[in-house]
Order: C-alpha cells, then structure tokens, then sequence
C-alpha cells in the first residue's frame, strides 16, 4: 500500500459537491477555483472514503482497484435493524459440530469479511492462518495438552509455582491458577478422546499480526467479529479458543504449527465448523454498568 500516493481528482467530472473534502480524514483535499486538488503534508491513509462518496465517479487512487469499490443497496434494500437484531442473538459460542468439511470458497468468504473491519490507520496489517487438516489439526491438540498437562504439575509445587510465576510473569500465573479446574477438564477430556480444545470443528482460522504495529491486535478483533457474524449469517457456528492462544504465547513449537512466522503474535484463535446443535432461543445477557456524561 502506497501511503505516498494521493487521491486523482477528474475535475471536467466534478460537480463541486465538496463530499470528498468533508470526508477525508487526513485533510488532503482542498476545494479551489479550478476544482478539487490534493494538498496537505499527512500522508494518505488510503481508506477510500473520498471514492465511496463521489457521485459522479471522479475520483481514482493509484493504490486502490477500481473495481475493488462494490455499489451499496439503497435505502430499501437495507438491512433492517430487526433482521440485525436476530443475526446478533443467534450467535453463539459453538462447541457441537458434524463431520462435515468447510468449503474452502466459504472460508475465503469469510475472510473477505473480516478484512472490512476497521484497522489503525488503515494499515489492515492482519494475517490469516486456515488450518483443515486432520492431523495437523490433532497434532495442535496433542500439542496444547502436553502443555497444560506440564502447566498443572507445575501448579503443584511451591517452587514450581514460583518458576512459573518467573516464566511467564505474576498476572499470567494467577490467571493459570484460577483456571485450573477448566484446565484440568481440558487434559481429562482428551485422555478420555473428548476434544475440549478445538471441539472436534474442522477449521482453525489463527490470525496473528507483526510485533512492531501495537496496534494491530485492536484491528484484528474487529475482524474476527466480522468473520462470526458473516459465519452465522452463513448458518456455520464458531467458537473463539483463548486456552489456544494462551498456550502458543509461551511455546515456539506450537507456533510453528500454527504456521505463525518469526516476529509475529497469535491476536485471535478461531474455530469453525457446521453446528451439531439448534438454538430456538437467544440468551439473555447481564445488563451492564452505564453511565452518561
């Protein structure tokens, strides 16, 4: 992405409507007797906003695909609050699947999905990783329970307890600590071939991000939502895996077989697959605090 690169005004095109000035975030265009012009010293973002508003299809960028721009249904045609409503009741942290493989169209779908969220200066620094394979997906498991296996000896003994406190600091110890009893189920529930870390799904989506963008782990979030509610929307079912981010924070070889390269952090593990189960009714949800200044 060529953040050097600013926006190319047609001005026999434009209709001096001055959409494109209000919009744009970095103050790049200015409105002038001759039309609209580029201007400004903060490099362009390039969101595209200045194209998404033009009526009169003016405005080009050197670093975005005309085509890429998809014409937005009318203010019939959109989604009603109601039916949005539903999508966001409907979904629900699944841990039931069939057999049944993730078509690898739909999954490109769903990552299509996740890359329109919001990101940090647009820099949609996201990486995504598609895990389908069988035994690459058991040899994660096995992998991440051979860790917590070590994790509950090492909650055992006073000076163990110390060493991992050493190792992996004094929040991330307490926080083993108090998840102990689902750690435990974790390690049982495989001993006895019950899958409680990828539930048995068929897909692990890993998105993971460079070190050196702080901000990136943020952006990243707002794509894993897109991508659940697009899989509900596509009546999948999803479930986001925190003991297998945990555990990969902490060991090089699961990493590895996440496929996560030198340099980069795991922000968001997520797996995927066709529901075993029906929901007829939505959850009720705690009412939270609220406070209006």
């Amino acid at each position: 992405m060529d953040v050097r690169a600013a926006p190319e005004i047609n001005n026999e095109l434009c209709v001096r409507c001055g959409r494109c000035v209000r919009v744009c975030a970095a103050d790049l265009l200015e409105m002038t007797d001759e039309g609209v012009e580029p201007s400004g010293e903060v490099p362009c973002f390039v969101c595209g906003h200045c194209i998404a508003v033009c009526p009169e299809n003016a405005i080009t960028h050197s670093s975005m695909d005309a085509e890429g721009f998809t014409r937005l249904f009318g203010e019939e045609d959109r989604v009603t609050v109601d039916c949005l409503w539903d999508l966001l009741r409907r979904r629900r942290s699944v841990r039931q699947y069939t057999d049944e493989p993730v078509a690898e169209e739909t999954i490109m779908q769903l990552i299509e999905a996740a890359t329109l969220a919001p990101s940090a200066l647009n820099e949609q620094a996201w990486h995504f990783n598609v895990i389908t394979d069988p035994d690459q997906l058991h040899r994660i498991c096995r992998r991440i329970v051979a860790l917590y296996r070590s994790l509950l000896k090492m909650l055992e003994g006073r000076w163990s307890k110390l060493m991992l406190r050493l190792m992996v600091g004094a929040d991330a110890a307490e926080q083993f600590e108090e998840a102990r009893p689902l750690i435990q189920r974790i390690v049982d529930g495989y001993e006895a071939d019950d899958d409680r870390i990828l539930w048995g799904a068929p897909a692990l989506i890993v998105v993971h991000s460079p070190d050196e963008d702080h901000t990136t782990t943020e952006s990243s979030h707002y794509a894993v939502g897109n991508m659940i509610l697009m899989a509900t929307a596509m009546g999948l079912g999803t479930c986001l895996i925190g003991f297998l981010t945990a555990a990969a924070e902490h060991d090089e070889r699961l990493q590895k077989y996440l496929g996560i390269p030198e340099g980069n952090t795991i922000d968001a593990a997520l797996v995927l697959g066709h529901p075993d189960v029906d929901w007829i009714k939505s959850v009720p949800r705690r009412t939270p605090p609220i406070k209006m200044i």
